[in-house]
């Protein structure tokens, strides 16, 4: 039992700093179109993309879905098609998704 509470320990502990990470980064590279957390301020566009709070909440919203659409050009996003192809490294698409995931608990 105590090596299972050791194991799962360390794998929820990882899966936090992981979901941390992603707050952070997300916070800093995406929070000027959407609103990240709860606590941020509104996002400098007029019209800003949806929350991720909102997209945690989406039926659609899945593991694999967010990494495909983290990792291609989005040129149909956004009322305009505004929303940039993010670039992110492979580590940095792991944060995000972690932390956008992790808000299905708050939609």
């Amino acid at each position: 039992m105590v090596a299972i509470s050791a194991c799962c320990g360390g794998f929820l502990h990882a899966q936090s700093d992981l979901v941390s990470r992603g707050r952070d980064f997300a916070e800093l590279v995406c929070s000027a179109c959407h609103v990240v957390s709860e606590d941020r301020q509104t996002p400098i566009l007029r019209d800003p993309g949806p929350s991720f709070v909102q997209i945690a909440g989406r039926a659609s919203t899945t593991d694999g879905g967010l990494r495909a659409y983290l990792d291609t050009k989005h040129p149909d996003m956004g009322p305009s098609g505004r929303m940039p192809n993010p670039r992110l490294a492979d580590y940095q698409i792991d944060e995000v998704v972690a932390y956008i995931l992790s808000l299905r608990d708050h939609s």
